[in-house]
This record gives C-alpha cells, sequence and structure tokens, in this order.
C-alpha cells in the first residue's frame, strides 16, 4: 500500500469508517486524481470533478461481492461522503466533496470555472464537521440511490425466463457479476434448451418449460455449476461451444428423451437329432440379423395412418 492510501486510510479511520467503506473511499479518492488531470471528467453545470468507477470494478478490486459494494455507496452517500449523479444510459458519476485537489494542480489553462473550484476546495484535515458547506457549496449533486443492476437482471430473469435464483447465482458466479456477460450464458441455455425441444417438437411444452419441469428445477443450478468449472479453465472464445454442448445433453436428459440402448435376445430353440439328444440352437430376429433389409407392411389401415398425421401435425 503507498504512502497516498496510508494517509487516506489513517484519516478515513479518524473519522470514524470502518475498513471496507475505507477501502471503497480510498480507491474513489485515488482515481479521482486521475480525473483532475483530465479536464474530460469535470461536470461545468454541478462545477466539480468526478469518477466513474463501476460497482464491478470495485468488486474485483476489493474482493467484496457487488451487493456489498452497493450497500456501502449507499451508505456514504448518506452520510455524505459521496454525491452520486445518475446517467442516463452511462455509468453513474460519483462526486467528493470533501477530496482536496492537490496543490500542484494548474490552472492556468483551465476554464475559469475550473479554477474557481480549485479556490473553493477546503482542506481535508480542516473539515471537522462531516457535513460542512464550505466545501465545494457550488456543488448542488442531486443525490440519488445507487442502482443495483446486477439484481434487476436477476429479478427481471427469474421473472421472464423462469430460472431458479440458484441457478442465476450460478450464472452470476461464473460471469464475477458482469451481466452483459450473465445475459450471453442466458442466451447460450436458452438456444440449447431451444435445440433440443425443436428437434424432439417440445417447443412450448411444458416438459421444455423452466418453471414447470420438475427435473430442471432441481437440477440445472447443480449442472450449471459442474459444467462453469469446466468451462473457466477454457479460452474465452471457447467455452461458448462447449458449454452449449454440454446443456444440449443436460436438456435432452431432463426431457426424458435419453434413448435406451437396444438389447438383442436371440431365440432359443430345443432340436432332437439322431442321438436321442436335445441341443440348443440360438438364432437373432430377421431384423437383427447383417444384412436384412425392411419391407414396409403393404396392409396398412389408410384411415388409421391419416389419423396418426393428422395428430403428429398437431403436435
Amino acid at each position: 500500500m503507498n504512502n497516498q492510501f496510508i494517509k487516506l486510510y489513517t484519516e478515513f479511520e479518524e473519522k470514524g469508517l470502518k475498513p471496507n467503506e475505507i477501502s471503497v473511499l480510498a480507491h474513489l479518492y485515488d482515481r479521482m486524481n486521475l480525473s483532475v488531470n483530465n479536464r474530460n471528467f469535470y461536470d461545468r453545470k454541478h462545477n466539480g470533478y468526478y469518477v466513474i468507477y463501476t460497482r464491478e470494478e470495485l468488486s474485483a478490486q476489493i474482493n467484496l461481492n457487488v451487493s456489498t459494494i452497493t450497500r456501502i455507496i449507499k451508505k456514504l452517500v448518506s452520510a455524505g461522503w459521496i454525491m452520486v449523479k445518475k446517467q442516463f444510459n452511462a455509468p453513474n458519476r460519483f462526486f467528493l466533496p470533501h477530496f482536496v485537489l492537490p496543490k500542484s494542480h494548474k490552472t492556468k489553462n483551465a476554464p475559469t470555472e475550473i479554477a474557481k473550484c480549485n479556490s473553493i476546495q477546503t482542506d481535508f484535515n480542516q473539515t471537522n464537521n462531516l457535513h460542512d458547506n464550505t466545501v465545494n457549496t457550488d456543488v448542488s449533486v442531486e443525490t440519488e440511490p445507487v442502482v443495483d443492476h446486477a439484481q434487476q437482471w436477476a429479478e427481471a430473469t427469474k421473472q421472464k425466463v423462469g430460472l431458479t435464483f440458484s441457478s442465476i447465482q450460478a450464472i452470476q458466479k461464473f460471469c464475477k457479476n458482469n451481466v452483459e456477460k450473465c445475459k450471453q450464458v442466458v442466451r447460450l441455455i436458452l438456444n440449447a434448451r431451444n435445440s433440443v425441444a425443436k428437434a424432439n417438437r417440445l417447443v412450448k411444452q411444458p416438459v421444455a418449460q423452466f418453471e414447470s419441469n420438475q427435473n430442471i428445477i432441481n437440477g440445472l443450478a447443480q449442472q450449471l455449476e459442474h459444467i462453469f468449472s469446466y468451462a473457466v479453465k477454457l479460452p474465452q472464445s471457447n467455452y461458448a461451444g462447449y458449454v452449449t454442448n454440454a446443456l444440449k445433453a443436460y436438456f435432452t436428459s431432463a426431457f426424458g428423451l435419453e434413448t435406451k440402448p437396444v438389447v438383442v435376445k436371440p431365440t432359443v430353440k430345443a432340436t432332437k437329432f439322431n442321438d436321442g439328444k436335445k441341443h440348443i440352437h440360438e438364432e437373432l430376429p430377421e431384423w437383427a440379423k447383417d444384412g436384412y433389409k425392411f419391407k414396409a407392411d403393404t396392409n396398412v389401415d389408410m384411415n388409421k395412418k391419416a389419423k396418426l398425421e393428422a395428430m403428429l401435425a398437431n403436435m
């Protein structure tokens, strides 16, 4: 841990923050140092620098799950350490009211409002009251709740697709809570299910639905964990094919479509020869012999055939 982090940790500890809160805030402060050197991260409307740091990034950096990161951010927002500005179709912007601009920060070529921002920053050590309005008084950022996109995706997927939460959790674990990758894996699952269902004329049948097939309800999550345990060892470009083929085999079994091998039992005949003894002779049925050629039965009931074809068409 470098000196900058040690200093931040000490200052945050003195303010009563807990270790996980300190870690999140320290990472945001560290990235803010990059923002102040880049005019692209200055919000003119709110007259302040901001940080973009996704919850997934923080989760990977700090080794905490995304839901924990979300709770910590909400607490820091409530306490006034962070201000959040939501962006339409873009990552949230984090403003840090107590961040102190470096003394070396140059304003010679900066816009007037950036220079003004420099002049109104108050030193962190002199800010005794956490909610002191002397810090960035011109920044009126509307604090909004942090949206847990991973949780939103999980709930929507359960509702629309019918996957159980245990299956969804297995997917999130494999994808490290990356929502886009989670969506891709769900598409692989649906494609494998649909392929097997279509090949066996089971499309839209209850047996092919996640929420109505008890085999899938009870076993898919465990099967996914098993498949993912091998998929993580494959290159990213190759895991899709493996997951799809493995799931096709699983759905074939879950739909009750596994074909059992045909056991050929020979016909046993006892024949008496001149010696008066019985000799056992085994003979395969005609259809099991080499060179057998199928001959259609010419005595077909056309009415029954028509009814059978109509029934298959309806299925």
